[in-house]
């Protein structure tokens, strides 16, 4: 990449880049930049990945204007912007443009189905993350000084030599659970799809055809009449063609999955030209986190259990009256899913510490591919060769095993609630028993007779054993184990809880919406043709022909609990508090951030000082101050997502005790269990509400230039993580971004847009790196600094990369969320509590801050920020906060605002050497505007806080570059 010229002839040569990169407002590059679109131009990178800068003339005009003007740019900086939202945001399809219009409904509602295989994702990176093994080291990596051939600065070892991988397929317990219940997902996908084509159309809605010259076929008159010719094909051969739809919507899942895939090689690889150190430390920090994960044959064990598990539907039973054809098929599928389940939980190594799995793991997964494939093509030759029955067949299999797949994926959610408090890691073992004994009893009852033993005593211990980690959870609580985690530990259940319950409602919306679309429509005579053709009357068919298997009811109905304890958990959560205020004789007082720098001058200043000067709510009407703090009272509801998250998972669970476990138990007289048609009556209505209001959110905000991605802020927030779990789920961003902008600080930092090697050497030590990072930007610039330790280039000085964030949710959120991942042993500052019930979610750490500073000289100050930075392959843990640390203080400062929903301080409430508030007004709005989640770099406080980054890193070297100076001082 080129320097972009200075701004004037007589400038100097900017030596520090400041390396803007948006979050999760995913805000354009120019306004990033704070500049018209006609002034930025693209300095590097593609459509999906890319770097801009001001144009010369802009870059010299904004250079000229006096500091702290709201575009301004010192004259020793060059100011980029990185801009990654279409890696997160964009995917499609091949060939998905032909469809035009269609086609990018069907992406966009592609992508919400995938939503709990993200959650799934996201609960394995909430588990305990073991810590490196002895001995491991990275596939392919060099020993500590040695680097690849042709690398810069080998080392005292043959350049290429390389230390031995070592790799293990010991099973991890939490990590083993979690990729069960991925793949208990994807065969849950599949049931649904294969009851909506083989139940529901292909032996429902679709009757016999008889040999009799003037034979008629009943079929649905919803049904298309493209599917016409399914209706005088033998039933075999019908069911064998419909199974092609469970197998080619997969398909189609995995193609719109990995149509996102994010690849990068820079052209300066600072992977060739760095060396990679044992791992260590925090995983952020392990050299090989950022691969690129294959899923080690992931995708193929999912694919093969899917196709045996169809081939399993046609078998089990195909004719109801004649028996199995094959009887050993249905035997076969159990055993290739039982084969997959035992393959993918085999540890794989995606945690950066060791090896990736030997060869035999990743053929293996082909191996359950193969025998998956192979039982589905005899499945479907069964059906070609077998006889046309006298009674269309009843496919047991998918009666049953939707309803035992439920189960096991809450069983496995629910003990995803006590892995982090655990302790023992044959404890956390032994949760693995829950779901094993909770399918079990219900597998028993649903296969004996309804009035069988044990019934109920089978049924009560199934409740109980997914009820049982709720008692360790509340020991988490009441004392206080785990207070400094997201729901007190309990983060891994709280989104398979999550992930199941979507996955439920997607599969009944799914099920129940095509029934209810088959049970409408106008009646037609029947039309005998003669001559041997069959005839087609399209006709109302009753209730029970066009019946679905109950558990799907089922989960319509768990959706509708799930919908009412959630809204009331989430009213008492989130709005209790605020209208508890709104009735109050004063209004709640939430104080402003410690430390915000003040406007000195422009417009915005009357506004700044009616707020600043303003110690609380009493000093008299001041409609600025008003506007302000009911900003801040909004912000505080979404500051209780923790809260509101908790009541989700905590109605998916009770919905599942209640409204699911127990009904599916209930048997008929034909031996099958169904529910009552009141339960129904009241599932249908309310999934279409919920129906429609899915469709709606994630068809929203389509752009013009392509299937955008639903639901924006989710998709950013688990595109974030790597697809560790579910080779289905959403593809990670980070594995471009945070390499793609580790190279581009490499690459300043090492002078590699210079020609001339000695100008080079007089230069790159003087260059500077500042990352400014918004939001879940932050996160990604974290993670750039952390890789940089664990994988780092030759000759790395100290004190050259400085941080600066702003509204970020690194310490309230993500580092409770993801203790092991972005907790305090990641970030090096001090542990956080999570919101409270309190209108002011913050108020009770507010007062404690303030009790620290008014305590006395003797008082414990929040968090020591100069901690001592162990040497890269010393074995030592490193941080966030220890990198960033070559001085009296870190070169890292915050800026947050109490106005901003999203925002919240990295080290505490109270004043730091990090944290600075930034005004809770829009200082670039032509009227009077209460700033919130954007608008940071053109505050007043962004350019203090620039500078004071800028102050803390290690001055130039003799090098001729100018050192660091500060302009606008400290902040009051």
């Amino acid at each position: 990449m080129e320097s972009a010229p200075s701004g004037t002839p007589s400038s100097p040569q900017p030596h520090i880049l400041e390396l803007r990169i948006h979050g999760i407002a995913n805000a354009l590059p120019y306004g990033s930049l704070d500049l018209p679109q006609s002034e930025v131009v693209q300095s590097d990178g593609d459509a999906l990945g890319s770097f801009w800068t001001p144009r010369p003339d802009a870059e010299a005009r904004d250079k000229a204007l006096p500091p702290g003007h709201v575009r301004a740019i010192r004259p020793d900086v060059r100011r980029e912007a990185y801009s990654w939202s279409a890696m997160a945001r964009l995917g499609g399809l091949p060939f998905g443009g032909v469809l035009g219009v269609l086609g990018t409904v069907a992406v966009r509602l592609l992508w919400a189905a995938m939503i709990p295989f993200g959650l799934a994702n996201a609960a394995y990176w909430a588990r305990r993350i073991p810590a490196p093994e002895a001995g491991a080291h990275e596939a392919g990596a060099t020993e500590p000084g040695a680097t690849e051939p042709g690398a810069i600065g080998s080392g005292g070892r043959e350049p290429g030599t390389r230390r031995p991988a070592s790799g293990t397929l010991r099973p991890e317990a939490t990590a083993a659970l979690t990729r069960v219940f991925a793949l208990g997902l994807t065969l849950l996908f599949v049931s649904a799809v294969a009851t909506v084509a083989l139940s529901v159309i292909g032996t429902r809605c679709i009757g016999l055809a008889t040999a009799a010259p003037d034979s008629v076929v009943p079929v649905c008159a919803r049904i298309p009449s493209v599917l016409y010719g399914l209706a005088r094909m033998d039933v075999g051969d019908r069911l064998a063609l419909l199974s092609l739809v469970p197998v080619l919507l997969v398909t189609v899942l995995v193609l719109v999955a990995h149509s996102g895939q994010v690849r990068f090689e820079s052209k300066f690889s600072s992977v060739r030209a760095g060396r990679t150190v044992p791992p260590s430390g925090p995983p952020l920090h392990r050299a090989g986190f950022w691969s690129q994960r294959t899923g080690s044959g992931l995708l193929w064990a999912h694919l093969g259990a899917g196709l045996a598990l169809t081939g399993q539907y046609l078998t089990w039973t195909r004719y109801a009256d004649a028996g199995l054809p094959m009887p050993g098929l249905p035997v076969a599928g159990l055993v290739v899913i039982l084969g997959a389940c035992v393959f993918v939980a085999l540890r794989t190594d995606d945690d950066g510490v060791q090896a990736v799995a030997p060869r035999a793991k990743g053929r293996a997964g082909i191996v359950v591919f193969a025998a998956g494939l192979l039982v589905w093509l005899l499945a479907c030759w069964a059906c070609f060769s077998g006889p046309q029955p006298a009674k269309m067949p009843a496919l047991i299999g998918l009666d049953l095993v939707p309803a035992l797949l439920s189960v096991g994926l809450c069983g496995i959610a629910a003990t995803g609630l006590a892995w982090r408090t655990t302790r023992s890691v044959r404890g956390v073992a032994a949760w693995s028993i829950v779901p094993v004994v909770a399918t079990a009893c219900v597998a028993y009852v649903l296969v004996t007779e309804p009035d069988g033993p044990l019934r109920h005593l089978l049924v009560a211990v199934a409740v109980l054993a997914i009820l049982s980690p709720v008692a360790v959870v509340l020991a988490a609580v009441l004392l206080r184990r785990r207070r400094y985690e997201g729901w007190n530990g309990a983060g891994p259940g709280v989104f398979l809880l999550v992930s199941a319950a979507a996955a439920a409602v997607y599969s009944s919306l799914l099920v129940l919406g095509v029934q209810w679309f088959l049970r409408s429509g106008e009646t037609a005579p029947p039309k005998p043709l003669g001559n041997g053709l069959v005839g087609l009357p399209r006709d109302v068919p009753e209730i029970d022909l066009v019946r679905v298997p109950p558990v799907y009811t089922e989960f319509g109905t768990a959706s509708v609990v799930i919908a009412l304890v959630f809204v009331v958990l989430v009213g008492v959560a989130l709005a209790g508090p605020y209208v508890m205020d709104a009735v109050r004789s004063r209004d709640l007082w939430i104080p402003r951030a410690p430390r915000t720098a003040g406007l000195p001058y422009g417009p915005a200043v009357p506004a700044w000082r009616a707020v600043a000067d303003a110690p609380d709510s009493d000093g008299g009407p001041n409609p600025v101050l008003e506007r302000v703090l009911r900003g801040r009272k909004v912000a505080a509801m979404s500051h209780r997502a923790e809260l509101a998250g908790g009541a989700l998972a905590a109605a998916s669970y009770v919905a599942a005790l209640l409204a699911h476990v127990p009904l599916i138990t209930q048997h008929s007289d034909t031996g099958t269990y169904q529910t009552p048609l009141w339960l129904s009556g009241l599932a249908v209505p309310a999934l279409g509400v919920l129906a429609a209001t899915l469709v709606a959110s994630a068809l929203a905000g389509t752009t013009g230039g392509g299937p955008s991605r639903p639901w924006g802020l989710v998709w950013d927030l688990l595109c974030f993580l790597p697809r560790s779990a579910h080779p289905f789920g959403p593809p990670s961003y980070a594995e471009r971004a945070v390499p793609e902008v580790r190279s581009r600080v490499d690459a300043w930092l090492t002078g590699a847009d210079i020609a001339d090697d000695a100008e080079r050497e007089r230069v790159a030590p003087a260059r500077r790196v500042v990352l400014s990072a918004h939001s879940i930007g932050a996160v990604l610039a974290a993670a750039v600094i952390l890789i940089r330790a664990g994988n780092p280039v030759p000759d790395t000085v100290d004190g050259r990369l400085g941080l600066l964030s702003y509204g970020t949710q690194l310490r309230p959120f993500l580092g409770r969320f993801f203790p092991d991942l972005l907790g305090p042993t990641t970030t090096g500052t001090p542990p956080c509590t999570g919101p409270a019930w309190s209108a002011d979610p913050w108020g009770g750490q507010v007062r404690a801050a303030r009790a620290a500073v008014g305590s006395g000289p003797g008082a414990v100050p929040a968090a020591p920020l100069t901690p001592e930075r162990p040497e890269p392959g010393s074995g030592e843990q490193v941080t966030l906060m220890s990198l960033l640390t070559c001085g009296a203080k870190p070169a890292w400062v915050n800026l947050w605002r109490r106005t901003d929903f999203m925002g919240f301080p990295v080290v505490g409430y109270g004043s730091n050497e990090v944290d600075r508030g930034a005004e809770e007004m829009d200082r670039s709005a032509y009227l009077f505007a209460v700033a919130a989640h954007s608008g940071y770099q053109s505050s007043w406080a962004y350019h203090v806080a620039l500078d004071e980054v800028v102050s803390r890193l290690t001055p130039a070297g003799p090098s001729g570059a100018q050192p660091a100076v500060t302009r606008r001082g400290e902040p009051g």
